[in-house]
């Protein structure tokens, strides 16, 4: 990947391609911006970032919540359900099997690596790049969805899932993720719809499912829907209505843990509302697989008269 990334990369500031590289940073010839290499991994974050500084990542850090956050997902049920992601993925990964080589941009890649790595495993053909702008995130590297540090038209596909609610212009960021895809490129999206704050000060979005296909319209649609239901809306929440009687970080942990031990079963509801129009009103999450495409695809009038829920309302 580190070939790849050094071959097809461009300056977030300026845009060139005029990068030379070493072990330690990357400066750009045209603008002379500085960027640092950390544990390997680029971080292309320009200095005028005002949410994400390049300095935090030039310093080591630690995430001290991680090892609590393990053990209490592995005692504890989770609120929410997917639906049906294997097959979504497998279904990417179909889309791309007419190349011989596919190089895949995971933006927003978290700590998805491992699980992505093993479903990809049988298309030999695909090569997955780690993306996030989380300093402890699993990732190849460091960059601001707003501006990704690659030049036009290089990658095959993109896998973006639960990201767009936490950027600050959804529009631009889906922008930066059609330029970077080749010309009939795949992309992959989850946004929530009906969920409380999850990440705190970084959660500004939520879109329902015609509101997802909108900010694709230059993408032709192969397939959409939900990712969860009903039954997951119910279990955030109940969770949080709960979390309203909690005055600390520890009263908070343990109310989650009896909300969630007490009440996760109702999330397998959505098992039997997964193709219930009314279940796409009530979403929790929605997902979107599409095709790059030069133009418009669909335009506003066509995104009401595809509506896919159960609300027939019809102001004109």
């Amino acid at each position: 990947m580190q070939q790849f990334i050094e071959t097809l990369s461009q300056c977030p500031k300026c845009k060139s391609s005029q990068l030379t590289f070493d072990d330690h940073q990357i400066i750009c010839k045209n603008c002379n911006s500085e960027f640092a290499i950390v544990n390997n991994k680029p971080v292309f974050i320009r200095e005028d970032n005002e949410i994400f500084s390049p300095s935090f990542y030039t310093n080591t850090v630690t995430d001290h919540g991680s090892k609590e956050k393990n053990i209490f997902s592995k005692i504890v049920p989770s609120p929410s359900i997917t639906l049906n992601y294997i097959e979504r993925m497998q279904n990417f990964a179909q889309t791309l099997e007419n190349f011989t080589l596919a190089y895949v941009l995971v933006v927003g890649g978290g700590n998805q690596k491992r699980d992505l790595d093993r479903l990809m495993s049988e298309y030999s053909n695909i090569k997955l790049i780690y993306s996030d702008v989380d300093v402890n995130a699993d990732v190849d590297l460091f960059c601001d969805a707003h501006d990704l540090p690659f030049q036009d038209q290089v990658f095959h596909g993109i896998i973006t899932t639960a990201v767009l609610e936490h950027v600050l212009y959804p529009e631009k960021v889906v922008s930066e993720m059609h330029r970077v895809l080749k010309d009939g490129g795949v992309i992959y999206s989850e946004i929530p719809f009906m969920q409380q704050v999850h990440e705190g000060a970084y959660d500004f979005t939520r879109y329902t499912l015609s509101g997802h296909r909108r900010l694709f319209n230059y993408f032709s649609e192969i397939s959409s829907g939900l990712v969860a239901g009903p039954g997951t809306v119910l279990v955030w929440s109940i969770e949080h209505f709960a979390l309203c009687f909690a005055g600390n970080n520890t009263s908070r942990l343990l109310t989650k843990a009896m909300v969630r031990l007490l009440f996760s079963w109702l999330k397998y509801f959505d098992y039997l509302f997964k193709n219930n129009p009314q279940a796409l009103d009530g979403a929790s999450c929605t997902y979107f697989l599409g095709k790059k495409s030069p133009e418009k695809v669909v335009s506003d009038q066509m995104i009401i008269e595809r509506y896919k829920g159960a609300n027939n309302l019809r102001h004109t």
